[in-house]
């Protein structure tokens, strides 16, 4: 007897559909009333039964009569995979054809190139070519991947593929550790993505000050920012540049504090005054609120506002009274401000 108890758990549905099926195998053909009858269940749950074995190819109709026919697993399994065989094959000849491609135009590089081989630093000027080769090193990753995400929170398309990717990291057991802004602390979208990825083993963190956009694969090869362009990326194999970078990551990971998942008051307020402590020194350096803003990776308008009320706190005229006012007001209390001046990150592939 079906018993979902009003329950449609895939476990449910699943042992429903066994007794269906086990009850067509014995009867090799039955009508709905005399499946329902057989397995004593209410309509509802032997419609979900019956639809989940159709889904699953185990089940045939129903025909003119009303019958349904049971159907071998082995024959349902051949029909269910044939048209993703036909997929895989199709791919493989595209994969090969590919190739084939390559490696005939591989003398030309090697002729023109010399003994260059595989460039130490390479320009990549497309956007989609970045992400798919992005997504090529995420592939073959091994060990670890390092990614820095500067500006505050990012669309739920590069979100959606960023967990996609570290889904399939984190289970080949690769390390992953990711750098966000403060900023990035009260985007639902990131949060959502933070608890997943950490519940799987990735470490996240967050830093008030900027960091350049960076995803470093295996200590091997980096994928940097671009100058200039928000369309394309560098990309370093050169061991010395990769070092270098990686270097620069454990040192801002090293200051960074632990992306928090739910938030109390001292939480709230902790991430609240190293962001004001963040504006409040580039006031004292002079730094453009727009700059104050892309360093930052809040909206200019946010920046605008903590600028303001710092100016009402102080009873500062303008910017430039207000950056004098708290290099004086530090000078009296004999402090330096605990973050610095962060770095502007460099412009995002």
């Amino acid at each position: 007897m079906i018993r979902t108890g009003g329950s449609d758990t895939a476990e449910s549905v699943a042992a429903g559909a066994a007794q269906v099926y086990a009850c067509l195998l014995a009867r090799e053909q039955a009508t709905f009333q005399e499946i329902q009858a057989e397995v004593r269940c209410l309509p509802a749950d032997a419609e979900k039964a019956v639809r989940a074995l159709i889904g699953w190819g185990l089940l045939q109709g129903p025909s003119e009569e009303g019958h349904f026919h049971a159907v071998s697993p082995e024959t349902a399994r051949r029909v269910a995979l044939s048209p993703l065989y036909q997929e895989v094959q199709g791919l493989q000849h595209a994969i090969a054809e590919t190739s084939a491609a390559f490696d005939m135009l591989t003398p030309v590089y090697e002729t023109h190139a010399g003994a260059r081989g595989v460039p130490d630093l390479e320009e990549i000027h497309s956007l989609p070519a970045v992400r798919n080769l992005i997504t090529g090193l995420a592939v073959d990753a091994q060990e670890e991947v390092l990614t820095s995400q500067p500006g505050g929170p990012r669309p739920e398309e590069l979100i959606r593929e960023s967990l996609a990717k570290a889904e399939s990291l984190l289970q080949r057991n690769v390390r992953m550790r990711t750098l966000y802004q403060h900023s990035a602390q009260f985007d639902q979208g990131t949060i959502g993505y933070v608890e997943h990825v950490a519940r799987r083993g990735a470490a996240v963190r967050t830093t008030a000050a900027g960091f350049p956009r960076v995803l470093i694969f295996d200590r091997r090869v980096a994928v940097l920012s671009l100058r200039g362009s928000r369309e394309g990326a560098l990309i370093a194999r050169s061991p010395s540049v990769v070092d270098m970078a990686v270097q620069a990551f454990e040192h801002a990971w090293a200051v960074a504090t632990d992306f928090p998942v739910s938030y109390d008051r001292e939480v709230t307020q902790s991430t609240s005054n190293a962001i004001r402590s963040s504006i409040e020194q580039q006031l004292v350096d002079g730094i453009s609120d727009k700059r104050i803003s892309e360093g930052l990776g809040l909206s200019l308008r946010a920046v605008q506002r903590h600028i303001a009320e710092i100016m009402r706190e102080l009873g500062a005229r303008n910017r430039l009274h207000a950056g004098y006012l708290l290099c004086e007001k530090r000078l009296h209390k004999g402090s330096t401000p605990s973050d610095g001046s962060p770095e502007t990150p460099a412009a995002q592939p």
